[in-house]
Formats: structure tokens, sequence, C-alpha cells
């Protein structure tokens, strides 16, 4: 939170600043399913809206810095579970997020690790979640399949969903990459 309220605003030069956020770590929402919570170390998970940080509140601080663009790289699920399957909560059932549905403007990029009804898994072997593997890997080069030097959304989309998909399948898991934003970025 006080990269967001401090950092942020003291780094971004309005309408010429492109602000890149990477975020890998546990998702959780709220009892009542209309906000989704970024979970850093420490949280409280009895009392969500002070120890975590809302998805709205990160995108509001990103919002009123004003960037030329925001891309945001989500390496996190809000089933209630860890990258393993395992229950995050001991009393959590579980979920599928159908309420919650984000808005974000029109100059901003979401790559998220997995679809809302699914989980963000790690492979022991790569010593990584997956998606965070390929999204390392795609940025290296990996993702530029017309090898003109860039690296376009739909590439790094594309790069995406293929390599998480295939690396999830090898452990009989289920996980769809998605992104939100303009393809030819």
């Amino acid at each position: 939170e006080k990269a967001l309220k401090n950092w942020l605003p003291l780094n971004v030069n309005k309408g010429k600043t492109d602000v890149y956020l990477f975020y890998s770590g546990h998702g959780l929402p709220s009892p009542d399913g209309n906000t989704l919570y970024v979970l850093p170390y420490g949280v409280d998970k009895d009392f969500l809206d002070r120890t975590a940080i809302s998805q709205s509140t990160i995108i509001t601080s990103i919002k009123d810095v004003s960037p030329k663009s925001a891309t945001l790289f989500l390496d996190s699920c809000y089933s209630g579970s860890t990258r393993d399957g395992k229950t995050l909560m001991a009393s959590a059932r579980p979920l599928v997020i159908t309420k919650v549905e984000q808005k974000y403007p029109d100059n901003f990029t979401v790559f998220s690790a997995s679809s809302p009804d699914q989980i963000s898994f790690s492979n022991p072997s790569l010593e990584h979640g997956i998606f965070s593997f390929y999204l390392m890997k795609g940025l290296e080069g990996k993702a530029d399949i017309n090898k003109d030097g860039k690296i376009k959304v739909k590439e790094l989309d594309d790069y995406l969903k293929t390599s998480v998909a295939r690396n999830a399948l090898s452990m009989n898991k289920k996980q769809t990459p998605q992104v939100l934003g303009n393809p030819e970025k």
C-alpha cells in the first residue's frame, strides 16, 4: 500500500509514464463476494478490509496518477485455495467468482493467471507459479512470434494460453490465463 500511495505518485509523469505492476501471491474474495483482495504478507483473513489490498484500490491508485498506460500481471486466483490445491482457509468452500466484474480504464491491460473459476498453480519443477514462469519466458522473447523484436499483447496472450495450459495439463490440472485490453498494444 505504501508503494501505491507514496511511491507511485512521485514516480509517474501524467500522460507520459507506462506503469507495470506484477503481483504473485494469494487472492481472496470478501465474504459477500463483492470485493477481490490480494493478500500481502501478514494479512489477517478475519480483517480483509483492513489488512489486505482490494483490487479496486490498486486500480484506483494507478488511475489517479494518470499514467500513459498501465499493464498488470496478476499471478493469483480467488478460489480460496493454495497453489497446490489445498484450502487456504480452514472453513473455506470452493467457490466460483461470478459476482465481481472488475472494470478497468481503457489504457489498462490486465493479464491474469487463470479463469475466475480456476486455481493459479505452481509447478515445483519450474520453481515458480506456472503463469509467472511462462510470463518471464514470454517477455524474454519466446512470445515474439513474428520475430520483429516487439511483443504485442496478442502474442503474449497466445504464448501464455498455450504454454500455461500445456504445463498445467501435464500435472492433470486446468489453468487458462486471461487478458483484458487492446490486443495490438
